[in-house]
């Protein structure tokens, strides 16, 4: 049985895509396969995978990477599967490393990664160093966590995920073009019983490229919103704390979105915001009033407002017994 499968959605990203698929054609383990799945593009990329005589290649109109990797699962053999983004690259112990941690048979594996600009090396959010230490040498789960699921990496390229794990909870990548992997991230981390932390940086990321999505300044995509509806659907006992963070974030999207399609997010918006509403009676989402031309610093303002004023009755409570 092959080990692992590494899959990687492809959308124009030719300049990058050779030191990422070298990189991993130059590991010293050999139990693997590569999926590639282009994603409509329109350079060069494809004739660069077909130099690649062992890289399985799908072909698919534009429909995003969640879909892609979607894909790559329905195909994948490997025990295990990993993920890797096209700009991206690997250390060259990153399978060895990843196999040797794997003797507990953990339903997840998370690792760190670098965080680069070009060639530049920048602090990042993604290195093993933000995990809590107390994470770092045991075998858990959300029991354990609780509430630290956030201090954990939330991107699928920095695990290693045992593939009978994702069939049998059917786990799956959001169709959407930005956060597409935040329920997958969600889902297994609330549902995984093994969870173990290789205790090293062994992916390195690639900021900010030019005309990746992430890059785009003015957002046109729905997304956060999306991500909610599908939080709502989890059943947890910190599902509050999780949906709040995906509230927050559409919130605070709404000074990121371009200026013509501002009004249309914010009505979308204005849903969640009723159903945050009824549903936590008692919580700031009472006081909570955004408006479409708001700026993000008018947002937090308006965040923080909402939340002194839950905090009113109390506070006059206090100062009466005192």
């Amino acid at each position: 049985m092959i080990k692992f499968s590494i899959i990687i959605p492809v959308y124009n990203t030719a300049k990058y895509l050779e030191k990422c698929l070298n990189s991993i054609f130059k590991q010293k383990f050999s139990s693997f396969e590569v999926i590639c799945i282009d994603d409509g593009s329109n350079d060069n990329s494809i004739e660069i995978i077909k130099k690649y005589n062992n890289v399985l290649l799908l072909k698919q109109n534009n429909s995003g990477s969640g879909y892609a990797r979607n894909e790559g699962l329905k195909i994948a053999k490997g025990e295990y599967v990993l993920f890797i983004d096209s700009d991206d690259w690997v250390n060259i112990d990153y399978l060895n490393k990843i196999n040797n941690s794997l003797k507990n048979n953990p339903d997840v594996l998370i690792f760190g990664a670098l965080t680069y600009d070009g060639d530049i090396l920048r602090k990042g959010n993604y290195s093993v160093n933000k995990i809590p230490k107390k994470y770092l040498n045991k075998t858990f789960n959300k029991n354990d966590f609780k509430k630290d699921i956030f201090k954990f990496p939330p991107t699928a390229w920095t695990k290693a995920y045992k593939k009978e794990f994702l069939i049998k909870n059917n786990i799956k990548f959001q169709n959407i073009k930005i956060g597409q992997d935040q329920i997958f991230f969600i889902k297994s981390m609330l549902l995984a019983d093994k969870i173990n932390v290789l205790n090293e940086n062994i992916y390195c990321y690639q900021k900010k490229r030019k005309g990746s999505v992430t890059s785009i300044k003015k957002k046109t995509e729905f997304s956060p919103v999306d991500v909610f509806y599908e939080i709502l659907k989890i059943e947890d006992e910190n599902k509050k704390m999780i949906l709040d963070k995906y509230f927050l974030k559409a919130a605070f999207w709404i000074s990121k979105m371009r200026d013509d399609l501002k009004k249309e997010y914010c009505l979308e918006f204005e849903k969640i915001l009723k159903i945050m509403k009824t549903d936590y009676k008692n919580d700031y989402y009472a006081f909570f009033n955004p408006k479409y031309y708001d700026s993000y610093l008018i947002l937090k303002l308006k965040y923080i407002i909402s939340k002194l004023k839950t905090k009113i009755p109390y506070l006059k409570d206090k100062i009466l017994k005192f």
